[in-house]
This record gives C-alpha cells, sequence and structure tokens, in this order.
C-alpha cells in the first residue's frame, strides 16, 4: 500500500511538471491550451509540488495570482494534512487495535520474515520436518494460503494495562483445505512404491501443490487478540490459540484425529491397492508356489498368470461404513479372480487326465508336472471374476483411522485363496487315487 501511494505521488507530480511545461510551450506558438481548472485539480490531487516547479522553471503563470498565491496555498494545505495525520497515526500506534492493525497489515503484505515466522510455527501443517530455513516451497505455500486473506477490528476492550481486540479475518476455507491436504498425506504415506520424485516430497510441497490445484471459497473466522500495556505502547501475546486463529482454525483441522471420516480413510487404502502393478501385488502378498505345487517348473509360471490376473480384477466397493464414536464398521466387496470356476475347469481337466492311460504309466514326476501344467492351463483360460462381501472393523488412534486389512480381507482379495487351496489338495488326492485304482 505505502509503495502504491509513492509511486502515485511521484507520478501525478511528474504530469504536473509536464503539463505546466507544455502549456507554457503551447501558449508561445497559440496553441489549444490545458484549462486552467485541470491544472488546479491535478494540484489538489498531489501535484502540487510538480505544478509549482513547473511554474518557476518554466517562467509559467507566475504573474497569475490564481497561481501564484493557490499553487503554494494547496501545497501548504496538504503538507498540514500530511502532518495531521501523521501525528493522528503515531497516537493511534499506542492503541490495541493499531498494534494489531499492524501486526495483520504484514501478513496482507508477506515479506520472507513474516513468512519465515508462520513457517516457524511448529505445528502450522503438522510437521517435524522445518528445519530453521524457510525453502522456496514454504514460501510459496504460505503466500498462496494468504492470498484471500483480509482482515476488519470488530471490537476494542480496555482494562487498565490489559486489552482485547477481536478480528473478523477472512481467508480460504481452511477445513476443506486441510481435509484436502490431510488426504493427500495419507495417500502419499501409503505408496508402497513410490517414485522419487514423491519420495522427496514434504508437507509444504503438498500443501504448495494442493493450493495450485484446488480452488477454495472464502469464509470469516473471529480471533481474538490479548494484549499487554508496555509504556506507551502495547504488546500482543501470542499464544498457541492466536496461532491458530491468524489461519482460520488451519491448524486445529489439521490434528483433528476425525477430519477424515473413516469411509474417506478406507477409501485411500483400498485405492492404494488398487494401484499396485502385478509386479507389485508379487512382492507386497509375498507370493511364491501360492498353490503349493511344490513343482519347481511350473509354480513360478502358475504365480504369474495367477497374480497377472489378480492385479488385473481387483477392485472394491465400499457398500456401507458407520462411524460410532471411535469405532468404524464397513462392509466392502472385494471384486477378484473367480477361483471356484479356475478349480472347476482344473477338475474337469484334471479327471480327464486320470481317465487316462499315460495317467497310469506316469511317474511321480510326470505326474507333477501334467497336474501343474493342468491348473496353468485352466488359469489361462479363466476369464471369470467375483465379488466377496466382508465386514470390516477398524478404530480410530487419537491421529486418524487405523485401517487394518486382516486374513479374511487378503482371503477374499486372493479369491477365497485358502479354500482353494484345500480344494487343489483334494483334487489332487482324488485323481492319484484314481490314477491307483
Amino acid at each position: 500500500m505505502k509503495i502504491l501511494l509513492i509511486t502515485y505521488i511521484v507520478l501525478i507530480n511528474i504530469l504536473g511538471l509536464f503539463s505546466m511545461g507544455i502549456d507554457k510551450r503551447r501558449a508561445m506558438k497559440r496553441q489549444w491550451r490545458i484549462p486552467e481548472r485541470s491544472l488546479f485539480i491535478m494540484a489538489a490531487l498531489g501535484g502540487s509540488i510538480g505544478i509549482l516547479v513547473g511554474m518557476y522553471l518554466f517562467r509559467h503563470k507566475t504573474r497569475h495570482l490564481s497561481f501564484a498565491i493557490g499553487i503554494p496555498a494547496i501545497l501548504i494545505l496538504q503538507l498540514l494534512l500530511i502532518g495531521f495525520l501523521f501525528s493522528w497515526n503515531q497516537k493511534q500506534m499506542r492503541s490495541p487495535s493499531q498494534a494489531v492493525q499492524y501486526e495483520l497489515s504484514l501478513i496482507q503484505e508477506l515479506d520472507s520474515d513474516t513468512i519465515q515466522s508462520f513457517v516457524s510455527y511448529e505445528s502450522f501443517i503438522n510437521s517435524q520436518e522445518y528445519s530453521g530455513d524457510v525453502s522456496q516451497d514454504a514460501a510459496e505455500a504460505v503466500n498462496l494460503f494468504f492470498k484471500k486473506f483480509h482482515y476488519t477490528i470488530q471490537n476494542e476492550e480496555i482494562d487498565g494495562d490489559a486489552a482485547t481486540v477481536t478480528v473478523n479475518i477472512t481467508n480460504i476455507d481452511t477445513k476443506a483445505l486441510a481435509t484436502d491436504l490431510r488426504t493427500e498425506i495419507l495417500r502419499n504415506s501409503l505408496s508402497l512404491y513410490p517414485s522419487d520424485d514423491s519420495q522427496n516430497l514434504n508437507s509444504y510441497q503438498l500443501l504448495k501443490d494442493t493450493l495450485e490445484k484446488e480452488s477454495y471459497e472464502t469464509t470469516v473466522t473471529t480471533a481474538h487478540f490479548h494484549l499487554r500495556q508496555e509504556g506507551n505502547g502495547w504488546v500482543i501475546l501470542a499464544d498457541e490459540t492466536l496461532e491458530d486463529e491468524l489461519v482460520s482454525g488451519f491448524i486445529t483441522y489439521m490434528n483433528d484425529p476425525y477430519l477424515l471420516s473413516a469411509y474417506t480413510v478406507l477409501e485411500v487404502q483400498l485405492d492404494a491397492l488398487k494401484a499396485l502393478t502385478a509386479e507389485e501385488w508379487m512382492d507386497f502378498l509375498g507370493v511364491e508356489d501360492v498353490f503349493a505345487t511344490y513343482n519347481t517348473e511350473y509354480y513360478p509360471l502358475i504365480d504369474e498368470e495367477y497374480i497377472s490376473q489378480l492385479a488385473g480384477a481387483f477392485d472394491y466397493e465400499i457398500l456401507r461404513c458407520q462411524e460410532e464414536g471411535s469405532q468404524a464398521e464397513a462392509v466392502v466387496r472385494i471384486t477378484s479372480i473367480d477361483m471356484n470356476h479356475v478349480l472347476t475347469l482344473y477338475r474337469e481337466k484334471l479327471l480327464n487326465y486320470a481317465a487316462a492311460p499315460a495317467s497310469i504309466r506316469a511317474s511321480s514326476e510326470e505326474f507333477s508336472n501334467e497336474t501343474s501344467r493342468l491348473l496353468l492351463e485352466s488359469l489361462q483360460e479363466n476369464q471369470e471374476t467375483t465379488g466377496t462381501d466382508i465386514t470390516m472393523t477398524f478404530d480410530n488412534n487419537g491421529t486418524s483411522w487405523d485401517v487394518t486389512f486382516d486374513s479374511e480381507f487378503t482371503n477374499a482379495v486372493m479369491g477365497n485363496i485358502s479354500e482353494a487351496i484345500d480344494t487343489f489338495g483334494s483334487i489332487n488326492s482324488e485323481s492319484q487315487a484314481e490314477t491307483e485304482s
């Protein structure tokens, strides 16, 4: 604001000076003149110094009493007004409201020192990453955060050497911002195989990215400044409550364990699984000879085909999610490979093989190879998926909802694999018995 005012004063006085020069030149050439009324208006709007300097520099209108007396009179009145305002402002600086206004104006005109003070708030975004230096991401995040910041002083109460100033603060909807940011932080933390870029993300970079990506409405909140008189001035008593009110409750929202709903946390967790590739699923599940074939020639191929189908088939639908206090219960439909269909295909192939003369003459190794090959073939022919409804219960640990995936969930994801392995064993035994008989 000060820079704009100074720029305006400089420009209007330069304009006044040039106007006097132009009018003098036109007078000498008997051309159209600048109306005297326009010159007086220009002087009254702050250009009196430029007009006065132009009068004596160009020796123009110095004999006109209206200019010789009027322009200096305007300048004197303006100087008296500036002196009065300065004196009044100095007195006001000693009031609690003026002390608050000064601090809030620093937020509207952010500089490096003000940004440093906000970044140094230990809990500004619930981050322990602050190192004492303001990074470019942090500076840009703070600038974006206060881009729509505005304030209005509502009330001032003085009681002896103590005072309270109530201020309405207009800023972006920090609850919506905190919700988006907490979701991004959770999503980033759940990345099982993060890229190099995502590994280097910090909270301020996530805040900056979120503010750049999303557009937020403004909301009005109230801040209460408590001050103490020291000498002729007033000192603001800063505390955690005031820091939170200055950022429109953003700190409180960021630390609210119930800000993200149980549904949202569960959805983010399941989305992280849905994003896994086949190779990542293989590593995540620790798959090795998942059907316990013990056939070193075929089990890697069987595992690869099985995981490939699982990765392509996996999906979910949250049918219901209810919160009650610090506990939540959700019913989730897990879509995965239809192992019952795979085993139906396998049973037919295996029984046909058992009825063939080749199975009777087969050695144990040949029998293992053929039965494993048939299982691989059954998987390759499968195109069916199935949905399994499971009930999940989880708690809020005081920070957020703590979603854990139990054996029932894992079994559903793997297409009821426990039942499949048991069935595989029984089919193998049945087939072996028929062959031996």
